[in-house]
């Protein structure tokens, strides 16, 4: 499973999934107290955009790793070990803050994970939307899917499902379903079949594993908007609310 089509997402309540790593990084940041997380594609804006906002920092990776001009890297354990309180953030992955971005034409878009999932989909339920897109941010830029994101995908369509048995399954949500029942459920089973999550195995950031497959440990809302200048922000739910 891919990032759909912006066009797509018109209409619907989308909630972005990137569970190695960037929407797990979210939710650790936003649970330690960051204020806002400006998703951006690449480095050179991300570095022009840090540089424009006193005081924020510029964190994220290029091939799982943080580059020279990166004051922190992509690793939800390092910043949950991290006081991180009033933090604004601006964030550069490979694949996840690519898919937000690409969400912002939803009626409601959410960066979500397992560690939030309940909470997320909860929110969402009491809008009622038409319809809900479960955006997997995928490998390589979005061009090929991951097997982490489609069984994160399946537990959360599971969950929907369980809160409202009519809701109809389109093709994608059928199969991340299938996945996520081969793998008996199992966040580790699925992660220990994952290309992406054996490189960063390679590299060390095994403790993300075990951080990433804590299911509902968090009840964190992170909701994507725009700020003034029309920026796509990431903030907590109820300060968006206000």
């Amino acid at each position: 499973m891919q990032p759909p089509p912006a066009s797509a997402l018109r209409g619907a309540a989308a909630i972005v999934l990137d569970i190695f790593r960037a929407t797990t990084v979210h939710a650790a940041l936003f649970s330690g107290g960051a204020s806002a997380v400006y998703p951006v594609e690449d480095f050179t804006a991300g570095v022009a955009l840090r540089d424009s906002i006193p005081g924020s920092r510029l964190i994220g990776e290029v091939g799982a790793l943080p580059p020279p001009e990166a004051d922190f890297g992509n690793s939800p354990t390092e910043f949950d070990a991290m006081d991180v309180a009033d933090w604004t953030v601006v964030h550069v992955t490979s694949n996840g803050t690519r898919a937000l971005i690409g969400a912002i034409g939803a009626d409601l878009a959410l960066s979500g994970c397992l560690r939030n999932m309940s909470a997320g989909i909860r929110h969402v339920l009491t809008t009622q939307p038409e319809r809900v897109a479960i955006v997997c941010s995928g490998d390589h830029g979005g061009a090929a899917p991951s097997v982490e994101d489609t069984f994160a995908a399946g537990a959360y369509v599971t969950a929907i499902k369980r809160a409202a048995p009519d809701a109809a399954l389109k093709g994608g949500a059928r199969l991340a379903l299938k996945l996520y029942h081969a793998y008996g459920r199992s966040p580790s089973r699925a992660f220990a079949d994952s290309p992406h999550g054996d490189h960063l195995q390679k590299l060390g950031f095994q403790a993300d594993f075990k951080y990433a497959a804590d299911v509902d440990a968090d009840t964190t809302l992170i909701a994507l908007g725009v700020d003034e200048s029309g920026r796509p922000v990431l903030q907590r739910v109820p300060a968006l609310l206000h």
